[in-house]
C-alpha cells in the first residue's frame, strides 16, 4: 500500500521505456541525417574532381586560343612594322637623290626611262646555280634526318629543308625572269608579275620557317639540363606568329605596295625584313652547349646568317661610284647569296646531325646495359 502522497512504483519503468524510446528515436533520426549528410558530401568529393578537371581544362583552350589569337595578331603586327621599316629605311642611309634613283616606286607597272633590268648570262646563269644548290642542301637535310626516330629532329629538318626550298622557288623564278622577259613591254605583262610576285614574296615567307628553326631549336635545347641560363631565357615564339610574319610581308607585295622600278630592290626590301628572325637564329646558336656544335660551326653558322646585310648598304656604292654594270654587280651579289646560303645549309644540316648521332649513341648504349644485365 503506498500513502496518498507517494507516487506509484509502477509509474517508474513506463517513463523509463517512453524516454529511451525517445532518445532511441533521436538518435536513429539524428544516424540517419549523419548518413545523408555523409553520403552528399561523398556525392559532392566524386563529382568536385571531375569539376576541377573540366574547369582546368576549359582555362587551358582559353588560354591556348587566347595564346593563338595573340600570336597570329602579334605577327601581323610584326610583319607590317618591318615592312614599314624596311620600305623607309633607304630614306635614312642615303640622300633623297640616291634613294628616288634606286627606291621609284613601281607597283608593276615599269617606266622604260626608269626600269633596270638585267638579262645577261651572268645574273640568269647564277640564279640557275643558286637554284640547284639551295635544293640540293634541302635534300641533304631531309636524308640526314631520315636516320632518326624522333619527330622533334625530323620536324627541324623539314622546316629548314622548306627555308631552302623557298630560296630555290625565288632564285629559280628570278632565273626565268632575267633569262627570258626580255623588254619593258614584257615586264609589265600579268606573265611577268606573277612570276617575280614567286620570286620576291618567297623571300618574304622565307623569314617564317628561319624564325621556326629557332623555335623548334628552344623547344630541344631548352629542357636540357647542361642549357645555359641565359638560353633559357630567350622567349619562345610559336610557328603561327613566324607564319603570320613572312605571309604579311608576301601579301603586301604581292598587292603591288612594295614594288619597285629596279626589280632588285625588291629584293633588298624583302630581306630586311627577314632581321628579326635571323638575330632570333643566331642569338640560339651562339648560347647553345652540345658536344655536336662546335665554336666553329657557331662562327661559319653565325657568319651565314649575317652575311646577306652588307648587300643592301653596298648596292648604290658599287652601281653608282664604282660604276659597276648590272652584270657584274648581279654577279657579285649572287656570289655573296651562294656562300651565305651554302653556310646556312651547311650549319642547319650539322645540327641535325648532332641530334641523329646524339640519338644513335643513346641507343647504342641502351643496347649494351641490356646485353649486360642479360648476362
Amino acid at each position: 500500500m503506498c500513502g496518498p502522497g507517494q507516487p506509484s512504483d509502477d509509474s517508474t519503468p513506463s517513463d523509463v521505456k517512453v524516454e529511451s524510446n525517445l532518445n532511441s528515436s533521436d538518435e536513429s533520426e539524428s544516424n540517419e541525417a549523419t548518413k545523408s549528410t555523409d553520403k552528399h558530401h561523398q556525392r559532392q568529393t566524386k563529382n568536385s574532381p571531375k569539376k576541377e578537371m573540366n574547369k582546368k581544362y576549359d582555362d587551358v583552350m582559353i588560354s591556348d586560343e587566347t595564346s593563338l589569337s595573340w600570336s597570329v595578331l602579334s605577327g601581323v603586327f610584326h610583319g607590317t612594322l618591318w615592312c614599314v621599316l624596311s620600305f623607309y629605311l633607304p630614306f635614312f642611309i642615303w640622300s633623297l637623290e640616291t634613294t628616288r634613283k634606286f627606291y621609284s616606286m613601281a607597283s608593276f607597272n615599269y617606266d622604260p626611262k626608269r626600269s633596270l633590268f638585267d638579262n645577261t648570262i651572268w645574273t640568269y646563269g647564277t640564279d640557275y646555280a643558286l637554284a640547284t644548290i639551295t635544293g640540293a642542301f634541302a635534300v641533304w637535310i631531309l636524308r640526314t634526318s631520315s636516320r632518326s626516330s624522333r619527330q622533334e629532329v625530323k620536324r627541324l629538318a623539314r622546316i629548314s629543308a622548306t627555308m631552302l626550298i623557298l630560296y630555290s622557288m625565288s632564285t629559280g623564278a628570278g632565273a626565268i625572269a632575267h633569262h627570258f622577259f626580255l623588254t619593258v613591254e614584257s615586264r609589265n605583262s600579268l606573265a611577268f608579275r606573277l612570276l617575280w610576285t614567286v620570286c620576291v614574296s618567297t623571300v618574304y615567307l622565307a623569314a617564317a620557317p628561319m624564325g621556326m628553326i629557332g623555335s623548334e631549336c628552344l623547344q630541344i635545347f631548352q629542357p636540357r639540363s647542361n642549357c645555359s641560363r641565359v638560353l633559357k631565357t630567350m622567349p619562345y615564339l610559336r610557328n603561327i606568329y613566324w607564319f603570320m610574319y613572312g605571309a604579311t610581308g608576301a601579301f603586301g607585295f604581292a598587292k603591288g605596295f612594295l614594288s619597285f622600278q629596279r626589280p632588285a630592290c625588291d629584293i633588298f626590301i624583302a630581306g630586311v625584313t627577314q632581321t628579326p628572325c635571323t638575330f632570333y637564329f643566331m642569338a640560339f646558336l651562339f648560347l647553345v652547349e652540345h658536344p655536336g656544335i662546335t665554336k666553329f660551326m657557331k662562327i661559319y653558322g653565325n657568319v651565314g646568317f649575317i652575311l646577306n646585310a652588307h648587300m643592301f648598304f653596298i648596292y648604290p656604292f658599287i652601281v653608282d661610284h664604282l660604276g659597276w654594270s648590272m652584270a657584274a654587280t648581279n654577279t657579285y651579289l649572287h656570289a655573296n647569296l651562294c656562300i651565305s646560303w651554302s653556310l646556312q645549309g651547311l650549319i642547319l644540316q650539322r645540327i641535325v646531325k648532332s641530334l641523329v648521332e646524339e640519338e644513335t649513341k643513346d641507343e647504342k648504349c641502351q643496347k649494351e646495359l641490356r646485353e649486360k644485365k642479360v648476362q
